[in-house]
């Protein structure tokens, strides 16, 4: 395990994007993640990867591992590590992630519900690690697993050194199985720390999962990040863009929350 240095903040929000998805992260992700940095302490690490692709092709899968070592080395310099994908938006900055995590454990995930694919599996879109030896010895055995086949290169190898039934080679049927070690130091985010977007999907502009599939998952009414997964960069780009004026207007019954309005304004909403 590296030597932690002096900590500094309350520890680092990671997030990365190679050239395709480079847009999304700096014009509409990144200033939602820098407003909820700026009221809860955290650093923001974004990393612009040299490379990337498209879908689950080789490229983008070599992209998405870059979350392994972008998490370890923010472990080595903070107290904790938020990765927060560059397809999400933090919609509110009320609720202190931080809260959510076990004293007596070192990561919270949050769960994705499939009925159409009769799958439960952990998400790594928004993922929560303590600096600790029992983070670095999980991220040691992600490594040992290695990149995954299928669509998911990091969060299949998540789903492996955690001890999960992956189901089949699309993880239909993904549910818990046996488990190891580190699925008893896991803490599970509440459902709206990792809100899948639904409305608007085309079946030509997104991967892995049917458009189909996102009509009946679980949802609440005013989750924190809304991950539009499973899109091409173009269609994330649209879909992130046109979600963010709506959702200005459906947080305005929320006391204390706020949300950052891409190329338009910061919205903050005022005290009940």
């Amino acid at each position: 395990m590296p030597t932690p240095r002096t900590y500094a903040r309350a520890g680092a929000l990671v997030t990365a994007a190679g050239p395709q998805m480079r847009a999304v992260m700096r014009e509409l992700a990144l200033p939602t993640f820098e407003r909820y940095a700026a009221r809860w302490g955290w650093q923001v690490e974004a990393h612009d990867l040299p490379t990337d692709g498209s879908g689950a092709d080789p490229g983008a899968q070599r992209a998405k591992w870059n979350k392994i070592r972008l998490l370890r080395d923010a472990l080595s310099t903070h107290p904790m590590a938020l990765w927060v994908d560059a397809d999400v938006l933090l919609l509110r900055d009320d609720d202190d992630i931080r809260k959510h995590l076990r004293a007596d454990h070192f990561q919270a995930l949050a769960l994705e519900h499939v009925p159409a694919e009769h799958r439960v599996n952990p998400n790594t879109g928004v993922w929560l690690l303590r600096s600790c030896p029992e983070s670095f010895a999980f991220l040691d055995a992600v490594e040992a697993a290695g990149p995954q086949p299928g669509p998911w290169a990091d969060q299949g190898a998540v789903l492996a050194a955690l001890g999960w039934d992956r189901g089949d080679e699309r993880y239909h049927w993904a549910g818990p199985g046996a488990g190891t070690r580190h699925l008893t130091g896991t803490s599970w985010l509440p459902p709206g720390w990792n809100q899948p977007h639904v409305d608007g999907r085309c079946a030509t502009e997104g991967f892995n999962s049917s458009a189909a599939s996102y009509r009946d998952r679980p949802q609440v009414p005013q989750p924190h990040a809304l991950h539009f997964m499973g899109m091409s960069p173009p269609a994330r780009y649209r879909a992130m863009h046109a979600a963010a004026p709506v959702l200005v207007a459906a947080q305005r019954s929320t006391t204390d929350s706020a949300v950052y309005v891409p190329s338009v304004a910061v919205a903050a909403v005022p005290r009940a």
